[in-house]
């Protein structure tokens, strides 16, 4: 494969005026590479962000300041599964797509989440349309991992290849019923029943074996290891539309735009659903303080959120600096200072590396072990 001639910044901005004028709009990444033959890879080499290198051409990127809606981003991104006929890895999305994928990479926490955030969005009944075909290619896979998913063509063939000569094992192992037994009269069927009875176990038995090749999703034949994202596409497929026996699950839902979203049942009388952002879980913390032991001083809105008094002895009292977060991640992410707090209250704890003098109270877990 030839090598991509490098590119100056003064190139890449007159480059882009030129696309521009023949536009008569500000051109895409996808544009840009069609015209002009510069990746977005390229651009990104000379300027950290394609908008970066819009506004160095004097050029107003469309959407500017607006937020795409979630709905918008993952339609787009499976127009390009549709295009592509696979899950698409990040520069073949970059070449088609109409939004960059860093607007994925922020919205999900990723590009190789957005399989599972499709998946999740088209069971919750968020996405219109029928999206069938683009959920069959996420299920059976593969899907990208890092550095671009080396040998991408091969995986894609190999996983082809296991559907065919699975869909062939399922074909041959299902024989179809015979005639007599369609026709057994009333006479007959007692004394097939009592024989059926005795034979039972073994009956039961042949059908987990013939079913087990279709609960397993075809990705997983013949595979040892299951990586984090291939499960959670899995789970994320299969809850809860996959579920055909829950009644809740037999229609298609979509989310109402003129009330707030409620997290899971939490089974406590006075806050009887899981807080989905950092002020409830300020006022569930507020709720269980006098069972945790706290005694709330102050709370503020500039950080830390709150002042309080906790019993660390029996009988000694001490001055503790709280932070609210949904996640205690977040508390990194917003910039906050370590030094200037005690104490992260969140209702889900997933900052591997927190720093050990900074005390974390998990409120998720206080409601599972005190209420459930």
């Amino acid at each position: 494969m030839p090598r991509t001639k490098a590119r100056s910044k003064k190139q890449i901005v007159a480059a882009l005026k030129a696309a521009a004028r023949k536009l008569g709009h500000t051109p895409t990444a996808g544009e840009l590479k069609l015209l002009a033959g510069i990746s977005i890879n390229q651009v990104r080499g000379r300027f950290r962000a394609y908008r970066i290198a819009l506004h160095a051409a004097g050029l107003k990127p469309d959407q500017s300041g607006l937020r795409v809606e979630t709905a918008a981003l993952l339609e787009d991104w499976a127009r390009i599964v549709r295009k592509v006929g696979a899950v698409p890895v990040r520069w073949e999305y970059e070449k088609a797509g109409t939004y960059s994928s860093e607007c994925f990479d922020k919205r999900f926490q990723g590009w190789m989440k957005v399989p599972a955030a499709f998946t999740r969005a088209v069971n919750a009944g968020a996405l219109e349309g029928d999206w069938a075909d683009v959920l069959e290619k996420i299920h059976d896979g593969p899907i990208p991992t890092k550095g671009g998913c080396k040998g991408l063509a091969k995986k894609r063939e190999a996983a082809r290849l296991a559907r065919e000569a699975q869909a062939k094992l399922l074909k041959s192992a299902t024989p179809p019923p015979t005639t007599q037994a369609l026709r057994m009269d009333a006479k007959t069927r007692p004394a097939v029943a009592t024989t059926a009875t005795n034979t039972t176990n073994s009956s039961r038995q042949q059908e987990v074996d013939t079913a087990n090749p279709q609960i397993l999703p075809p990705p997983l034949w013949g595979k040892k290891c299951v990586t984090d994202t291939m499960l959670a596409v899995f789970i994320a497929e299969l809850a809860p539309s996959g579920l055909q026996w829950i009644t809740a699950a037999c229609f298609p839902r979509r989310p109402l735009k003129d009330r707030p979203l409620l997290g899971a049942p939490t089974g406590l009388a006075t806050f009887p659903y899981e807080p989905v952002n950092e002020m409830g879980v300020m006022v569930l913390f507020s709720m269980l303080a006098q069972q945790l032991g706290f005694v709330i001083e102050s709370v503020q809105s500039w950080f830390p959120d709150c002042q309080a008094k906790i019993e660390v002895e029996p009988g000694r009292w001490q001055h503790f600096r709280i932070e609210f977060e949904y996640e205690s991640l977040q508390f990194k992410k917003h910039g906050h200072d370590p030094s200037q707090c005690d104490l992260i209250v969140c209702w889900r704890h997933n900052w591997k590396n927190c720093p050990p003098h900074l005390q974390v109270l998990e409120l998720s877990k206080i409601v599972e072990n005190l209420y459930r």
